[in-house]
């Protein structure tokens, strides 16, 4: 295995499934050990298996990231073990089923919003407080999406959560950069992951005619730039948003 961030510990919220699993298991054998957060019990010991049944160090600890008390509890686990977080990659989120802005119900809104860009701003929050009292710096890994980037109708709610992380991920490493903290963002585009399902098939097949390279991405292939951005091959690298979209520009 390689081991460029050998010695190094990682928070990958959203752990269990789809890219956050990728990440997961992408980090472990790049060398860190990795705890996988996520509210699936059974699918994030499943990655924790993965990862150990190749030699790799990970543990699960279940957070519900819409609870502000329990992201403290998850960062600072390292404060209470007396180790330092190197890597937070903030992928949990949801998208909310197709809807015209106008018939979008305020309970969907504050759902989404929490879910996706609160949630975010409270793992980016303390994973940098720590960050910052250990003094050894750190990378922070925010995953957002094209859909931050343009408009995509009757994905409203997403749209301007993502938006949102987009403009904390930049704010956040002008503010921070000086002390040697990075915060990036990636922008996945369609991707074969559960969050696809709210579209339908035929909504997939659509999303297909529109990337230029014909298909759907792969978990992995985020999971691979998120890997670059964790590492110090990316020390010169903050604030900066990185697409991975097959093309995609609308």
């Amino acid at each position: 295995m390689e081991k460029s961030l050998y010695q190094k510990n990682a928070i990958v919220t959203g752990g269990a499934l789809g890219i956050g699993r990728e990440t997961s298991i992408l980090l472990a054998k790049k060398g860190a050990h990795v705890i996988v957060s996520d509210i699936n019990l059974t699918e994030g010991n499943k990655v924790v298996t993965e990862i150990e049944s190749f030699g790799g160090s990970a543990e699960f600890i279940k957070c519900d990231v819409t609870c502000e008390q329990e992201i403290v509890t998850l960062v600072e686990t390292f404060k209470f073990r007396n180790k330092r977080l190197d890597i937070m990659v903030n992928n949990a989120g949801i998208a909310n089923k197709p809807t015209f802005m106008h018939k979008v119900t305020t309970e969907v809104w504050n759902r989404l919003i929490l879910m996706d860009l609160t949630s975010v701003f409270w793992c980016q929050k303390y994973a940098t407080k720590l960050m910052l009292g250990d003094r050894i710096g750190g990378s922070i890994i925010n995953v957002a999406s094209i859909a931050g980037l343009g408009a995509s109708p009757s994905l409203g709610p997403y749209c301007v959560a993502k938006a949102g992380v987009i403009e904390l991920t930049t704010t956040g490493a002008l503010e921070v950069a000086r002390f040697g903290v990075r915060i990036n963002a990636v922008c996945p585009g369609w991707t074969e992951t559960a969050i696809l399902d709210v579209a339908g098939e035929r909504g997939k097949d659509a999303m297909e005619k529109n990337i230029p390279m014909g298909r759907l991405g792969k978990p992995r292939e985020v999971a691979n730039l998120i890997g670059f951005l964790a590492s110090e091959e990316s020390s010169f690298i903050t604030g900066s948003v990185y697409r991975v979209d097959g093309g995609t520009r609308s």
